[in-house]
């Protein structure tokens, strides 16, 4: 243990607190002490990294990051797996997680770890997260993708970024349009359900399909068939590179409660295309009035592009049906007719 003080011929010399460092130092015998000068070098090495954490979210309709609590570092292993001091004398580390901290607003901190004495992933243990409005599971835990090794004496960052996935979930909190009878039953339930940013908008029979911008009508299928024809629910054609898998027609009863959540007579347009705003006006599903094709899929429509808007749903002749000043969900519509697919991800209500 280092003293608060070191005493040479009388003389003190006061060593300031360098807790919670590893700090090694030469010592030994002094001979001929005639021939010494009245100087004793001391050579402290650090023996500790430092480690930034930096936090970031991308792609949200607000990137921010709140209730950012009780994050801290996973160690885990055994001793073998950390080292403090020469190669000569390892001293056994403490295989103990790092202290939980909370970022600051600045959304990056900066922590001492005992070095690693081999490359290994880093685990960073989150308790409690908001990302752009959106809560994380508590107790959240990323891992590296790489296996590195953090020498002591160095400096690393660790940047941690919280990227949005393909498709829209409204919070519970955020679906504010209202005025067509939505219940507080109807956000709870469809704020579990992710929607697609856009109509489908693909050719052929292959699993590549994308969908299309708020500014773009999209393509248009008959009931439960791709461009094609196949007897297959057109969702599933989506590129799962891009979107993932779980894409899935809507049910008649998730159309709904999306239908009565938004306000009647209030159709925009975006880009040049007919819609209007379901769930929240800002950040929620913006639907285009495409209108229909008679029969068979096609390109565009051949009735009312611009000023109606059916959707198909998983169950046959049944579509929501989108008139500014009357929307609803309905059967009775033709299974060989050309409408607009909205694609939704979640489990079946």
């Amino acid at each position: 243990t280092m003293p608060s003080t070191y005493a040479y011929n009388s003389s003190t010399v006061s060593i300031p607190n360098m807790s919670k460092d590893f700090m090694t130092f030469d010592s030994g015998d002094i001979t001929n002490v005639n021939s010494l000068s009245h100087n004793l070098p001391v050579s402290f090495n650090q023996k500790l990294c430092k480690l930034t954490i930096t936090i970031s979210p991308t792609g949200f309709p607000s990137n921010t990051i709140t209730n950012c609590t009780g994050v801290y570092v996973k160690q885990g292993g055994n001793s073998t797996s950390w080292k403090i001091g020469p190669s000569t004398n390892v001293v056994a580390a403490n295989t103990n997680n790092t202290a939980a901290f909370s970022p600051s607003t600045t959304l990056s901190t900066t922590i001492r770890m005992v070095p690693f004495a081999g490359a290994r992933t880093i685990t960073v243990h989150f308790n409690t997260l908001t990302v752009g409005g959106r809560i994380v599971n508590n107790n959240t835990e990323i891992t590296s993708t790489q296996s590195v090794q953090l020498k002591e004496g160095k400096s690393y960052t660790l940047k941690i970024q919280f990227k949005k996935g393909p498709g829209i979930n409204v919070l519970e909190s955020d679906i504010n349009l209202t005025g067509n009878g939505c219940t507080a039953q109807d956000k709870k339930d469809l704020a579990k359900l992710v929607w697609a940013d856009g109509n489908l908008k693909s050719t052929g029979a292959s699993n590549n399909y994308v969908w299309g911008t708020n500014s773009e009508y999209g393509y248009f299928y008959q009931w439960h068939k791709d461009y094609n024809g196949n007897n297959i629910d057109p969702c599933t054609r989506l590129n799962p590179t891009t979107y993932g898998s779980g894409w899935r027609l809507p049910t008649k009863n998730e159309w709904t409660k999306f239908a009565r959540c938004c306000n009647v007579n209030s159709k925009v347009t975006i880009g040049g295309a007919n819609g209007m705003w379901f769930l929240n006006s800002t950040k929620g599903v913006f639907m285009q009035l495409a209108g229909w094709r008679d029969s068979g899929a096609g390109t565009s429509a051949t009735t009312w592009p611009g000023t109606f808007g059916p959707y198909q749903s998983e169950t046959a002749g049944w579509v929501l049906d989108i008139d500014p000043g009357f929307i609803r969900v309905h059967d009775g519509a033709s299974t060989s007719a050309g409408n607009s697919v909205r694609c939704v991800k979640g489990t079946k209500q």
